[in-house]
């Protein structure tokens, strides 16, 4: 008989010093997380377009903020970031200020590169295309940027585009040009409407999606690109979005559907995937970085919970770890992860041991202790590696981390793939159900065959599972303000497990 090892490689690290970097966020104020980007005030949410910029070699992004959480104020605006690697970043300021124009204040939207001045405002102007909020509801203006990204300035013919009905859903625009043609995807309630356009200005409605993506609940944040599969090498496009799928057991989420593009109408071919298994990967925005290759944020937190969190200061909300993406054809076109960026910060090794389990005395319900150790830290990383090679490979594995404010609780059926992720924390207020829907428990599959390979990178104020083996993740928000974690590794089974710590 084969003999059969476990292997589990702990990977921890303190606190990262970004040489030549100012890290957006204090990273030692309240919910802030080590090696994520922080809100740089107040509450933070949906993240926006990525652009590249040549000139300097980094990437701009901006995400939704709201500086006035902690006061009672609302409105969002633009707050704009760059970055080389996703993991050392700077702050560039306001890029898109709230209630400077009568349309109200800036919501999500998209930026397209304006190469050949079709729209008048100069050429290589970087266009943001963007829903405000107002009296006449949700409308579409234009913002336009002279000067790289840093500042855009409104259109003065805005809005571009008006509901028939203030009250209607018509929301967070992504516009791209095909053949000459302007194309913007816009949310509407449980479908999402095309419109076109010659001069990148007015635009006409053309059709609606609602085929495989009706029984999402509310539509947010549509993105869409044409990728070449890495393993049949044809072109496909994929649309991703936000919803909720609570018709299907799931949490809000983003969602992907593949199909192929006529006449600039996305056409549906199959069912919408999440593209993250967790509760907590929403207001995502994706840039393609080559034929076949996706670069993903998005926003790590919940409308059910992230305005319920304890705070003092009014500062949350952080971005979840930059992703590769790109998808394959098998299993019907499947969008998966390649990696996340941010692992490359844990390197050093400082530990390994060798456990036999049977050489330990199981607990009451025939569980076996494999790692028990307190970690004085508030982020690490923690790597598995298991291979399904007998007839006595344990049914259950179970990884538990918790200390005095928050409890994640990770259990593995190794005979369906099935697991369960449960979590609590005293920093969710028990306010509108956010405490009940912070802390229900959700079931996921891994669609490993005869293996496990899990890494989990925690944070402060976060955990994000990644399965190499099939590119599968699971995100999801934990507000923790202690740096001390225990973490414990069972199995209900006689097996050889080794692990390691790094750091």
């Amino acid at each position: 008989m084969i003999k059969k090892v476990v292997l589990f490689v702990v990977v921890l690290s303190g606190v990262f010093v970004m040489d030549n970097h100012k890290v957006l966020g204090d990273t030692m104020g309240e919910h802030s997380q080590n090696y994520h980007l922080n809100a740089k005030s107040g509450f933070m949410n949906d993240i926006q377009s990525i652009v590249y910029d040549e000139k300097t070699q980094e990437y701009k992004f901006y995400y939704l903020h709201n500086k006035d959480f902690n006061i009672g104020g609302n409105g969002t605006e633009w707050e704009a970031v760059s970055t080389k690697d996703f993991v050392h970043y700077n702050s560039l300021g306001t890029a898109i200020k709230k209630y400077t124009t009568p349309n109200g204040d800036i919501a999500s939207g998209t930026i397209y590169k304006d190469y050949d001045n079709t729209l008048g405002f100069g050429k290589d102007a970087l266009i943001s295309y963007v829903t405000s909020y107002g009296e006449k509801g949700q409308t579409q203006n234009i913002w336009f940027s002279v000067d790289n990204g840093l500042t855009f300035q409104a259109y003065k013919n805005n809005p571009i585009m008006t509901p028939d009905n203030k009250d209607t859903n018509f929301r967070d625009p992504y516009v791209f040009r095909l053949d000459g043609t302007f194309y913007m995807y816009l949310a509407e309630g449980n479908k999402i409407g095309v419109y076109n356009s010659k001069d990148g200005i007015h635009f006409n409605y053309k059709s609606g999606i609602y085929n495989k993506i009706d029984q999402l609940g509310l539509l947010e944040c549509p993105n869409l690109f044409k990728l070449k599969t890495t393993d049949s090498h044809e072109d496909k496009w994929v649309m991703l979005f936000g919803g909720n799928g609570y018709q299907r057991q799931e949490t809000t989420g983003t969602y992907y559907v593949v199909g192929n593009l006529i006449d600039g109408v996305f056409q549906p071919e199959t069912d919408a995937r999440r593209v993250d298994d967790g509760s907590d990967f929403y207001g995502a925005k994706f840039m393609q970085t080559n034929n076949h290759q996706l670069l993903g944020l998005g926003w790590l937190g919940s409308w059910d919970y992230n305005k319920q969190v304890k705070t003092n200061t009014g500062k949350v909300g952080s971005m979840s770890m930059a992703r590769v993406l790109s998808l394959t054809q098998k299993d019907n076109y499947r969008l998966t992860t390649n990696k996340f960026l941010t692992s490359t910060l844990f390197k050093n090794k400082v530990d390994e041991q060798t456990v036999y389990t049977k050489e330990t005395t199981a607990d009451a319900l025939g569980y076996k202790t494999v790692v028990d150790k307190n970690i004085p830290l508030k982020s690490f990383a923690l790597n598995l590696n298991t291979v399904k090679d007998n007839e006595v490979f344990p049914s259950h594995i179970h990884i538990e981390i918790d200390n005095q404010d928050s409890f994640f609780k990770f259990d593995l059926d190794t005979t369906n793939g099935y697991y369960m992720v449960s979590r609590d924390g005293t920093n969710i207020k028990n306010e509108e159900g956010a405490y009940d829907h912070y802390t229900k428990a959700h079931v996921a599959k891994i669609n490993a065959v005869n293996q496990l390979n899990v890494q989990l990178f925690v944070d402060a104020g976060s955990i994000e599972m990644f399965f190499p083996e099939t590119g599968e993740t699971y995100s999801l928000a934990k507000f923790s303000e202690v740096s001390n974690n225990h973490v414990t590794v069972k199995v209900n089974g006689d097996t050889t497990v080794a692990y390691s710590v790094l750091e």
